[in-house]
C-alpha cells in the first residue's frame, strides 16, 4: 500500500462500496482459505485489491495480500 500512495481509508472504502466489483473468485485454497481480487474506485483512484479469508475454524480474519493502482 506504501508503496503504490494507498492508504488505509481507500482500501476500507473499496470493501464496503456496493460499486465494487469481483474480478477473480472468491475461491477455495487447499489450506482452507478464501481469496479474491476486488476492482474499484476510491479518491479518484481506480484500485484492484487481493484480499485472503483467513480459515474461519483457526483464525477468522483477512490479510490484504497486495493492491494494484489502474
Amino acid at each position: 500500500m506504501r508503496d503504490r500512495g494507498v492508504t488505509t481509508g481507500q482500501i476500507m472504502t473499496l470493501l464496503k462500496s456496493k460499486h465494487s466489483v469481483f474480478r477473480e473468485g472468491p475461491y477455495a485454497e487447499t489450506n482452507g482459505d478464501w481469496k479474491f481480487n476486488l476492482k474499484g474506485t476510491a479518491a479518484g483512484k481506480v484500485i484492484e485489491l487481493t484480499v485472503a479469508l483467513k480459515n474461519h475454524h483457526d483464525s477468522p480474519s483477512s490479510v490484504l495480500v497486495t493492491v494494484w493502482i489502474d
